[in-house]
């Protein structure tokens, strides 16, 4: 099991208050090896004419990757679109304090669609969204305690997220100095291996 090491500290909003929680996650070998063979598997109950994308699977940007997705007593599959991936400037997040690794950081505003294909409801759960650098290593987007950061508003699904809904929302992904984005994924306990839009 791959082990979850702190990236950085919070960052504390001058005006608002608003708090900024990074985790980052070492990338280890959960990749899979070269001799691995991805097989789609799902712990869903999938409604009829969905079919999931393949665990480990590379998916280009704007196009949609479907996966299983288990969340408490809940399970559906969802639809994700990573729409775009643009790089901002760490000035961007002037009104906050930052410790030092967060300062030289540079940050990735993420577009993201989600759609549920059912069964289940899945209104409030976190969007499994992840970025993948060169350190290695995997770490969720940033998240704003309070206000949302009104640049990048990302934040979980809606509370009513029945089958056929959809979402858009927009994510930051804070990526430390020397170290390269290299894919934004999508991570669930139903997949053997992540799902990968590559940037670049």
């Amino acid at each position: 099991m791959t082990r979850r090491t702190a990236r950085g500290g919070g960052l504390v909003a001058l005006a608002v208050a608003v708090g900024l929680v990074l985790a980052g996650c070492s990338g280890g070998d959960d990749e899979g090896s070269a001799d691995a063979t991805p097989e789609p598997s799902s712990a869903v109950e999938l409604p009829d004419g969905v079919e999931l994308t393949e665990a480990g699977a590379e998916v280009a940007l704007g196009k949609p990757a479907t996966v299983g997705y288990p969340v408490g007593e809940a399970a559906s599959a969802i639809t994700v679109t990573v729409s775009s991936v643009k790089p901002g400037k760490i000035a961007d997040l002037a009104g906050y304090v930052l410790d030092p690794v967060s300062a030289t950081s540079t940050p990735y505003y993420v577009g993201v669609q989600v759609r549920n294909d059912g069964p289940d409801p899945l209104g409030g759960a976190a969007v499994p969204v992840y970025g993948f650098d060169s350190t290695p290593a995997y770490f969720p987007p940033t998240t704003f305690a309070g206000e949302p950061y009104k640049r990048c508003a990302g934040g979980a699904l809606p509370k009513a997220f029945e089958p056929g809904a959809t979402w858009k929302g927009c994510f930051v992904l804070l990526v430390p100095k020397g170290a390269t984005l290299q894919s934004v994924q999508v991570r669930t306990s139903d997949l053997a291996s992540p799902v990968s839009w590559p940037v670049g």
